[in-house]
């Protein structure tokens, strides 16, 4: 408890001289805030200070202390009162002790008495605000428990739970201040995705009771209404349908409040009108199934079910052709080719007639999504086929992911396979370099001609001749001569005669043998051998 206040009121100026300053209040968290000298005075103190104890004179002029303590009390002010007179005024004490004065002092009384006095109401307020306290607490534990108890009724209704839930009465034992024959459902979803799903915010706990409080607050200045948090993105509330505002209005409302305010975005999805509690779970799943249709936008929107039931719910036909050309050109890894066909199957599908229903079309892009990835595990690792397993099995369960989120990551999933396809290509290629240059090295004396290199690791002459230039910066032809000139080097040095060498290498005349060994070795191959005889 802190400081306490109080006022001093009599007609003789020694006594409320006395009063107040012969006895430290402030030692005893006491404050004088006034005193009076009559009755009309000390009721305006009372009125501008409403103080907590007035010690008062039992008669004042104008207006006695017991005139002032009735009105103290018509008025419901909190002051507890101590009266002081003479023993002439018994009477008047009387009639005190029955208003409920706190205590009564004869005149002359001592400093001590007066503090006593005032000490006992101290401890009474002391007392009588611990109760206060203790009653507020209850009062709010009964009534948060109470608001848990219709929280949970009224989940258990949106979610159609089976028991209690369903009971009519029980709407009314709850004391729920809706007009339960004049309902409608909304689902509001916090539009925190991005290109590929949900993104952690640090403020991701604050941010869905902001949007509650907005969407709360906003809705009962035009009607009444409950919102309820369902999980951490997702609110749904039940509402009376305003009388002064229409729906689309109020809805408005709502989404253009929380981007103001929150500096965040929603979508809602409204149901349709529940003429009774056990309505409204019908009203839940119609709006549950409107804001699914946020798939085809990028939130920020208002989904109405009443506009979307009569939506054509046919499925887009599977494009077999256009799968077979992507297939071809994921295994060529054009990266190109494959976005081009992607956006084209796409573009047929957006195109049909309405807007098939969200599953439909996401088991179309998990269909697309799995082709791509049926086209080229054979030709990754373990590892990386278990990694994209999994991101495949968590796609159709991401609600946060648009129509245009899956065209992205589809996209990206084809380009991570050309890349593959690229790398394997180059891996592929380098092993048949290797091989046509091994099949050279053992075929020296052979008539090694371009298509025969080309042959022995199976690729097109005009592919292999691009491929070995690029891993090896010579032409087939010039590497031939390469490891001939080598070879020939190595017979000179151990004394094998020229003529022997040409046949050896598949040289049948020894001057354009030796020519092609002097413009390699810059000297003809009797000076190469002279050099290393002793």
């Amino acid at each position: 408890m802190g400081q306490l206040t109080m006022c001093v009121m009599d007609d003789i100026q020694a006594v409320v001289k006395g009063i107040s300053s012969t006895i430290p209040w402030e030692d005893h968290q006491v404050r004088i805030v006034g005193t009076a000298s009559n009755g009309e005075r000390g009721w305006s103190l009372l009125l501008e200070q409403q103080p907590d104890i007035v010690i008062s004179d039992i008669r004042m002029p104008k207006l006695s202390g017991l005139e002032l303590m009735k009105r103290a009390l018509d008025a419901g002010l909190r002051a507890k009162f101590i009266f002081i007179s003479g023993y002439s005024d018994f009477q008047y004490a009387q009639e005190a002790i029955k208003l409920g004065a706190s205590d009564y002092l004869l005149k002359p009384f001592t400093p001590e008495e007066i503090l006593g006095a005032v000490l006992k109401v101290r401890q009474v307020i002391k007392e009588e605000q611990a109760q206060c306290k203790q009653l507020e607490q209850l009062e709010q534990k009964v009534e948060s428990s109470s608001q848990y108890e219709r929280h949970s009724y009224l989940l258990g209704l949106l979610r159609h739970e089976i028991g209690g839930f369903l009971n009519e009465s029980r709407w009314n034992e709850l004391h729920i201040d809706l007009d339960s024959s004049n309902l409608i459902v909304m689902v509001i979803e916090v539009d925190g995705y991005t290109r590929y799903g949900y993104t952690m915010h640090l403020d991701a706990e604050i941010v869905p009771f902001a949007v509650q409080n907005i969407v709360g607050e906003t809705i009962n200045r035009y009607t009444k209404g409950v919102v309820l948090r369902e999980n951490r993105y997702r609110l749904a509330a039940i509402l009376n349908t305003p009388s002064h505002i229409d729906v689309s209005e109020l809805l408005e409302q709502c989404r253009h409040n929380v981007e103001r305010f929150s500096k965040k975005t929603v979508s809602i999805g409204v149901g349709t009108i529940a003429r009774r509690p056990q309505e409204i779970w019908t009203s839940y799943a119609h709006a549950d199934q409107a804001i699914s249709y946020r798939f085809y936008s990028e939130g920020n929107c208002i989904l109405k079910y009443a506009e979307l039931e009569n939506q054509a719910c046919v499925a887009p036909i599977y494009p077999l052709e256009k799968e077979k050309e992507l297939f071809y050109a994921l295994k060529c890894g054009n990266e190109s080719t494959c976005h081009r066909i992607i956006d084209e199957i796409l573009e047929e599908w957006q195109v049909s007639e309405g807007f098939p229903e969200p599953l439909t079309m996401i088991r179309l892009l998990s269909g697309l999504a799995f082709a791509i990835y049926r086209a080229f595990c054979d030709e990754i690792t373990a590892e990386e086929r278990l990694r994209l397993e999994a991101d495949l099995t968590v796609l159709e369960a991401m609600r946060s992911l648009t129509f245009e989120g899956w065209r992205g990551y589809i996209k990206h999933f084809s380009s991570m396979g050309c890349e593959i396809m690229d790398k394997k290509r180059l891996t592929d290629v380098k092993q048949a370099i290797s091989k046509a240059q091994e099949y050279i090295s053992l075929n020296l004396a052979e008539n090694l001609t371009l298509h025969a290199c080309a042959q022995s690791v199976h690729l097109s002459p005009s592919y292999f001749a691009n491929a070995f230039k690029k891993e090896t910066g010579i032409t087939p032809i010039q590497y031939i001569t390469k490891m001939r000139m080598e070879k020939a080097k190595e017979l000179l040095v151990a004394g094998v005669q020229v003529q022997e060498i040409c046949q050896r290498l598949g040289y049948e005349d020894r001057p354009y043998f030796s020519g092609l060994f002097k413009k390699y070795c810059g000297m003809t191959p009797t000076c190469f051998r002279q050099m290393y005889e002793n």
